[in-house]
């Protein structure tokens, strides 16, 4: 079979295009994702946390993000009470950083959700608990 012209150019850039989605990062194409998180997820603390801090894989811009600290037993609630004290806010030392300012937590297991814009336009969404115990 003879191919024309124009049905080889088209096989070059159907290689080439192939070429460079093995070559570039899969990041370019990810979705901010947790690396960390204080407290850690699932933690049992022995006193209440004063900020829920949250680290991400990439840098975050400033606004168009949410965190919810509530008691786990609101989980399933349509209305939750929100106990973050304050806006959420991005480190301006390391960007890749989301924090909230808590009041001071009683004894019992809270939930964290966060929404997180990445650097893509998309949303990505997350949870991670944690529990205060008596000392």
């Amino acid at each position: 079979m003879i191919f024309g012209a124009s049905s080889a150019v088209r096989l070059v850039c159907i290689w080439v295009a192939w070429g460079v989605t093995l070559v570039l990062p899969a990041s370019s194409w990810a979705h901010a994702r947790l690396v960390r998180s204080e407290p850690a997820n699932q933690a049992v603390l022995a006193s209440p946390p004063k900020m829920i801090r949250l680290w991400f894989n990439e840098i975050l811009d400033r606004g168009f993000h949410s965190v919810e600290v509530f008691e786990a037993a609101q989980l399933e609630e349509k209305k939750r009470n929100n106990l973050v004290v304050g806006p959420v806010e991005v480190n301006p030392a390391d960007r890749t950083e989301l924090r909230v300012k808590l009041p001071v937590l009683g004894v019992g297991k809270y939930v964290v959700e966060y929404r997180v814009l990445s650097r893509d336009g998309h949303t990505a969404p997350g949870r991670l608990t944690f529990e205060i115990r008596t000392p």
